[in-house]
């Protein structure tokens, strides 16, 4: 059954097995979730979840960015919502399927429970890699219908991959991953609905803390059912639809490859939700390859899947964080500004007069050839001017996607973006190494310091 065949891939699997290209995605996915969420520290929803976990719990791994220690449950719950805050932290395809952020929900978890027990970069990655692959392969069978239900697969396979993630660092043996497994499907949730909203990365933070409460309670005797994914009443079933034969059939080759490797991770190079990026490259291919003057368009057309607006849902944004779930928004911006980067993700950027006669004029359009899927992002911007002259972009698959992927540099540019206001230059460095070599830390408490400002910085 499936859930034996992934508890069984938990058990099993060890560092010696992880390929180098695996390896290489892992501390790519660290380095961009880490500055993501130490620039998410700043963000509301940061500074509420801290003050509410302040001086709570026993002092066992440090919150990013607020040098103070918390529990582990409670430092993953904190430092999960806060990489996915600017909803700039990574996100994964399943293949035919729909992305979900696998890292804001594994990796919080997984370097909470680091710090406690001082294990080492090896450790992490090895978590934090068959935590990733588990979700994945889960992914594979059902997020698409999970999406398309209403739920947030980045909590309801988030809670079930950090599991996976912490009994792989934990050492249970199969029939507690079992039981892990259990438990965390019964605690994940998180609706769509709430996209746009400070609870959208919440619901990283609650499979942060699922993964880590789960498996402590495993190890610790707790009871739940052993078969979770399996059958009537399963998870597969009941948030995706899937029947239990129908997974046992789509789950042969459990742990035969790396879903790391391929179809692999995606990086953002824009802080708003992936499904806009096809859009904002178009935009800023155009303002500078055309020089189009805001001021001289009568009328853009987004041509594009017909599911898109189902995902993009704020259509007439009122807020920064509905403006990332905005195509309209995002557009605007590019063509006005010539950049999409976090200044602009503002509640008075949003406001601003030239950016709400903009949005005014955008409009999507769906081509039946374009049909109503969301796998690779792609379509096509046009933009009418007064003068009757008309240009387009088209782009079919958004930058960072695997098959158009950011590279180390870039990724590296992205990350000293995030943290220069919040490490020194000696630190933003050292970090940098440290990560590069992540497998040589004896301990991530050297890495993991630094972040959580635990020691005084230079």
């Amino acid at each position: 059954m499936f859930t034996e065949e992934i508890a069984k891939f938990v058990a099993e699997m060890s560092y010696d097995q992880l390929p180098a290209a695996a390896i290489n995605a892992g501390k790519m996915a660290i380095l961009d979730c880490l500055g993501a969420t130490l620039a998410g520290c700043e963000e509301t929803s940061g500074k509420i979840i801290s003050e509410y976990v302040k001086g709570a719990g026993r002092p066992e791994a440090g919150v990013i960015g607020e040098g103070f220690r918390t529990s582990i449950d409670q430092a993953a719950w904190v430092n999960g919502t806060k990489a996915h805050a600017l909803d700039y932290d990574d996100y994964f395809v399943p293949n035919h399927s729909t992305p979900y952020h696998p890292t804001a929900a594994i990796l919080p978890a997984v370097l909470a429970v680091a710090e406690k027990y001082h294990l080492s970069g090896e450790d992490v990655l090895l978590a934090y890699i068959t935590g990733f692959e588990v979700a994945a392969r889960i992914a594979m069978v059902c997020a698409k219908q999970q999406y398309d239900l209403g739920w947030h697969t980045t909590s309801t396979l988030g809670s079930i991959g950090a599991a996976a993630a912490i009994a792989k660092m934990l050492e249970l043996d199969e029939d507690k991953i079992r039981i892990a497994l259990g438990i965390s499907a019964s605690l994940c949730g998180g609706l769509r609905k709430n996209f746009g909203t400070m609870t959208k990365p919440l619901h990283a933070g609650n499979a942060a803390r699922n993964g880590v409460v789960a498996t402590v309670l495993a190890h610790s005797g707790f009871t739940a059912d052993g078969s979770i994914l399996d059958g009537p009443s399963g998870f597969c079933e009941v948030l995706g639809g899937r029947a239990g034969h129908e997974v046992v059939q789509m789950n042969q080759r459990v742990g035969t490859e790396f879903y790391i490797v391929s179809p692999g991770i995606a990086f953002k190079p824009y802080p708003s939700c992936a499904y806009s990026h096809w859009a904002i490259s178009a935009a800023l291919d155009l303002k500078r390859e055309a020089g189009i003057d805001p001021n001289d368009i009568i009328q853009i057309e987004c041509r594009t899947s017909s599911g898109l607006p189902r995902v993009l849902i704020h259509s007439h944004p009122k807020t920064g964080l509905e403006g990332k779930f905005s195509l309209e928004f995002c557009v605007a911006i590019a063509l006005i500004d010539g950049e999409v980067s976090l200044k602009q993700f503002s509640d008075e950027k949003v406001r601003d007069p030239a950016v709400q006669e903009l949005m005014k004029k955008i409009r999507y359009v769906h081509p039946p050839e374009m049909g109503s899927g969301l796998v690779d992002l792609g379509g096509e911007v046009v933009a009418r001017l007064q003068n009757g002259n008309a240009y387009s972009r088209k782009v079919d698959v958004a930058k960072g996607n695997p098959k158009n992927p950011l590279s180390w540099e870039e990724l590296t540019n992205k990350y000293r973006d995030c943290v220069r206001l919040s490490l020194s230059a000696e630190n933003m460095n050292t970090s940098l190494n440290l990560i590069l070599h992540l497998e040589s830390i004896s301990d991530i408490a050297e890495l993991m310091d630094i972040f959580t400002f635990s020691s005084a910085q230079p």
